[in-house]
């Protein structure tokens, strides 16, 4: 379907709309169109959005349960850098996203906040600045993933290797002294 000039994803708007993660104005915004077409449309086709608890309006908004490690067993490091590299994707996206348009955020924030200590704010959180710092973190906390989860290089490999059969290959004792006062 077309909306003016543009053609509108409405399978894309249904998946983002059943998902329940965007609101209906977030998935309008997105897809460039209004949030009434996608009450319509939602409901002229029955898609079902999942229960959402009710919030106080200026509360912190519920964060997502991150599921625990199914065992008892301590989690290996090669799996938390794995967790963690996959949510700094996650947050580059966001950036990404956000880099993308900040001229349109801008333009909201301006025309639809009223109160300039929160104005100035949300426009200081999309300033450069802070894009840009959020970026250099995110770089810190890749790479020390990266180097949490590397293999140990080839020294250390062959030093483990001869701790383990010991004899003439293992690491020597501290000497020994021999006092003989007589």
């Amino acid at each position: 379907m077309k909306n003016g000039n543009k053609t509108i994803d409405w399978q894309g708007v249904e998946k983002d709309y059943c998902a329940g993660v965007m609101g209906v104005r977030e998935i309008a915004r997105w897809y460039g169109i209004s949030d009434t077409a996608v009450h319509k449309k939602a409901k002229a086709e029955g898609w079902v959005r999942p229960k959402q608890k009710k919030t106080l309006v200026g509360a912190a908004p519920a964060q997502a349960e991150v599921p625990a490690p199914a065992s008892s067993e301590p989690v290996s490091p090669a799996d938390l850098a794995d967790r963690g590299r996959g949510l700094a994707a996650r947050l580059m996206n966001e950036l990404d996203a956000v880099t993308a348009n900040v001229g349109e955020l801008e333009e909201m924030i301006h025309s639809e906040e009223s109160d300039p200590r929160r104005r100035q704010a949300l426009l200081k959180a999309l300033s450069l600045g802070e894009r840009a710092n959020t970026l250099r973190t995110l770089s810190m906390s890749l790479k020390t993933l990266n180097e949490t989860a590397m293999p140990e290089g080839k020294k250390a490999q062959r030093q483990s290797a001869a701790e383990k059969v010991g004899g003439k290959f293992s690491v020597p004792s501290a000497p020994k002294l021999v006092v003989n006062n007589r």
